[in-house]
């Protein structure tokens, strides 16, 4: 047995080494937020994965990580927790192949989003001044950037202020609000191009 559990070991190390510059660059791009890390590990395991399995994962409070969300402080993990928590990830057989592209869409979708919000945050800043930050108003923009069908459709109620990360009952953000949640949920298909012409529309209306 312990010479099995040897070769588990080594199997692990190997894609780990492998994988090191692809966990530290998702680790620096991402800021260790553990929302990114659930993401990335809900598609390795190729499900949704609640928020206390990402806390066991990585080794971390459950108490400890609501009370941060709570506090308005979301919690990051280490790079060292990541890799810990990718490492225990590794089943006997696994591939090198199984992981690699996981990350390199995970690191695009982050490049990506760094791209537009480096050309389009004064745009958007001029929207949210614009509409004065009224929340309805935000998420007739974000519909509209939405893929289809969900293209246009309006939010179900309080959606928004759940994305923007403010009270249920505000009807209007504030610009950091407007510009992290922009940013949180940009995929690699939003380009600067994409959203340019949504935003130009409405800001013509």
């Amino acid at each position: 047995i312990s010479g099995k559990m040897a070769d588990d070991d080594k199997t692990a190390e190997i894609i780990i080494s492998e994988l090191m510059p692809d966990i530290a660059k998702f680790h620096q791009l991402s800021k260790g937020g553990i929302e990114s890390i659930g993401l990335l590990f809900s598609e390795m395991a190729k499900q949704p994965l609640p928020p206390q399995v990402i806390c066991q994962i990585l080794g971390m409070n459950e108490e400890t990580v609501k009370s941060s969300f709570e506090a308005g402080t979301p919690p990051t993990a280490t790079e060292e927790q990541l890799v810990e928590a990718v490492k225990k990830s590794i089943d006997p057989g696994d591939t090198l192949d199984m992981y690699a592209p996981i990350f390199k869409r995970h690191i695009q979708r982050f490049e990506n989003a760094k791209n537009v919000m480096d050309n389009l945050t004064p745009t958007l800043t001029e929207f949210h001044g614009k509409v004065e930050g009224n929340v309805d108003k935000i998420a007739a923009f974000f519909v509209d950037l939405a893929p289809e069908p969900q293209k246009g459709q309006p939010m179900p109620p309080g959606m928004i202020n759940a994305l923007l990360r403010i009270e249920p009952s505000a009807t209007t953000c504030q610009v950091e609000d407007f510009l992290s949640c922009t940013e949180r949920n940009l995929d690699s298909s939003d380009t600067v191009e994409v959203i340019s012409t949504v935003l130009k529309k409405h800001l013509g209306q």
